[in-house]
């Protein structure tokens, strides 16, 4: 019996993630593909029926990806046959459409193309989701068997098949987009990734008279992170620092990893407080603890930046000043970012030809020791000596261990250098051990990233047992500033040589990171008072107060007390006064060629 009106399709639960998956996709509204044409037009030979689609239903339309018979390529969804034949499991059959009260009054029914006959199939995407239908329609009522609803079913599958190779083309473009866009541990941006989104930043920025702030992140001994927590900690506290870059970063910039241990964010500057606020929290956040491996860390990042228009005008000229700003900026810069200025230029060349001239300097055999005594602050004798590392360089002349130091530890040249010191050490004592009774100790400066080779404690003892001197006369030395928390490799180590008697000190003391759990756990023989708490003595109150109470905590703890950088009389009464065991400083003697050292085993300074 004829009806007037028609019922639309349900939309059912579900429906965004359908919508989802079909966006996902990438089909709709795509030209014409061979693929899906050959199967419209085999299934109109094979059924032969006028009208064969195959469909796809969006938000409000359905749209028409391969059609045979009917010349639109999309009709309105609420009148879709489709619309209900993606709702339910089984194929969707209409006899006869005029005998169906959900189709006699539909617009297409009554009107062109005058459905009568319809029979669709869902096609679902890899997800599970209908995302349209094969459909066949014809103008006039029709019988459709059990076998051929099974043979429309099995073109559904072909079909299917089809958008699950779809799937997988976009899966495998998208990986090879990303690898090729981002980094893979941090999901962040590359190197490449950044610097396009920079240039539109930048075309931007010119546009509405913007300045752009360009800051990179470097993280300071990322080598002996790895090293010391394993690959797999590096990697973990570098993927918490770009989460936490990620979340700071301000609207409209971004975040990217330029390489190994080399971050990056760029973003538009609208004031001046707004850039200090920016800067000033994100080096807050970095300054927190990280958690890694159960226990916690702290990252010492290095933070460089660069201003668009001021210091360049190219993503390039920006990211290579920024990162230059962290080669000359001072270890404890007052601001927590470090801005390139022209003057700096002169000081960045001449990191450059430092570190040029580094790379060759041991194989030249330009470095030699110096040795600086430390005298016993009670008898007044020298009890030992601390080798001091020198360069002369044939093309820079004499190059100062502040300068030099930290460019070896950077580039890793510290380890073969750190291993020639120990060798010409134990030379050294070899022919001072040939006098009688030698019973002065000689301190050696030990880099983190050498502590943390699993073999050095026995490569150390080794060198020791063939140069035929006995373990008591060596002292190492590690800067409490560089120390390496929860390294099991430095732990072992130290354990190693305190067992053989070989003392353990930790220089600069108090100007670093270490703790009384951790003194308690790593077997130190002595702390050395920083020289800038000595410097003020006995005037500065705070540099009295921080001196004194190193060495009440030392004695508690059972350790001796180093105070270095002693030049004044009075700054020796206060050492005095607190009993302080040990000094070494300008006051008693400058640095001396080993040659000098055995005429001052009998001679009294204090």
């Amino acid at each position: 019996m004829h009806q007037n009106t028609y019922v639309p399709p349900d939309i059912t639960e579900g429906e965004e993630e359908r919508l989802e998956e079909l966006y996902g996709l990438r089909l709709l509204d795509t030209a014409s593909e061979l693929r899906f044409d050959r199967y419209t037009s085999l299934v109109a030979n094979v059924f032969g029926f006028p009208i064969v689609l195959i469909t796809l239903l969006d938000r409000d339309r359905q749209w028409f990806k391969s059609r045979v018979g009917w010349n639109i390529s999309e009709c309105p969804r609420d009148i879709s046959f489709c619309g209900h034949a993606i709702n339910q499991d089984s194929l969707l059959v209409v006899p006869d459409a005029l005998d169906d009260p959900r189709f006699a009054g539909n617009p297409l029914v009554t009107g062109d193309p005058y459905i009568r006959f319809y029979a669709g199939a869902a096609v679902r995407g890899p997800r599970g989701h209908a995302l349209g239908t094969l459909c066949v329609l014809d103008h006039y009522p029709r019988y459709f068997d059990e076998e051929y609803r099974i043979r429309l079913r099995q073109f559904a599958d072909l079909i299917e098949n089809e958008i699950a190779h779809t799937a997988d083309l976009l899966t495998l473009k998208g990986s090879i987009e990303r690898s090729a866009y981002y980094d893979p541990l941090t999901q962040l941006p590359n190197r490449h990734l950044m610097l396009d989104r920079l240039g539109q930043l930048l075309q931007l920025a010119a546009m509405e008279s913007l300045q752009v702030a360009v800051l990179l992140f470097n993280v300071t001994g990322l080598r002996l992170i790895n090293q010391s927590l394993g690959i797999q900690g590096g990697n973990e506290l570098l993927q918490q620092l770009a989460e936490r870059l990620r979340e700071n970063c301000p609207k409209g910039g971004s975040v990217a990893r330029l390489q190994g241990d080399e971050l990056a964010m760029v973003f538009p500057v609208h004031s001046e407080s707004q850039r200090k606020e920016v800067t000033h929290r994100i080096h807050a956040e970095l300054e927190r603890p990280y958690s890694c491996l159960g226990n916690e860390h702290f990252l010492r990042v290095r933070i460089g930046g660069s201003l668009f228009p001021d210091q360049g005008d190219t993503p390039e000229a920006l990211i290579e000043q920024a990162s230059a700003a962290i080669r000359v900026s001072p270890e404890s810069a007052a601001e927590p970012v470090h801005y390139f200025e022209l003057a700096h230029s002169d000081a960045f060349s001449e990191i450059l030809k430092i570190e040029s001239c580094l790379k060759g300097a041991l194989a030249r055999d330009e470095f030699y020791l110096m040795y600086q005594p430390i005298f016993s602050l009670t008898t007044g004798k020298m009890t030992g000596v601390e080798a001091l590392l020198r360069w002369r360089c044939p093309e820079l002349g004499q190059v100062s261990p502040e300068r030099f130091i930290p460019l070896a530890e950077q580039s890793g040249l510290i380890v073969p250098i750190g291993r020639w010191v120990r060798e010409e050490v134990c030379r050294q004592l070899q022919t001072w051990c040939m006098e009688p009774d030698w019973d002065i100790t000689v301190a050696v400066n030990v880099s983190p990233a050498e502590l943390v080779q699993p073999a050095f404690a026995e490569e150390l003892l080794k060198r020791l047992a063939v140069a035929q001197v006995s373990e008591k006369l060596l002292r190492i030395e590690i800067t409490e500033h560089s120390l390496v928390r929860d390294s099991e490799a430095v732990e072992r180590n130290l354990i190693r040589l305190k067992a053989r008697d070989i003392q353990i000190n930790i220089d600069d003391f108090g100007t670093g990171y270490s703790s009384l759990a951790y003194l308690r756990r790593v077997p130190v023989s002595s702390l050395k008072i920083d020289r800038s708490f000595i410097e003020g003595l006995p005037t500065c109150e705070d540099g009295a107060t921080i001196t004194r109470t190193i060495i009440e905590m030392a004695k508690a703890l059972g350790l001796d007390q180093v105070a270095e950088g002693i030049e004044k009389s009075e700054q020796l009464t206060f050492l005095h006064r607190q009993h302080c065991t040990y000094g070494q400083g300008y006051l008693f003697s400058r640095p001396l060629p080993a040659e000098q050292i055995p005429a001052l085993r009998a001679r009294a300074v204090v």
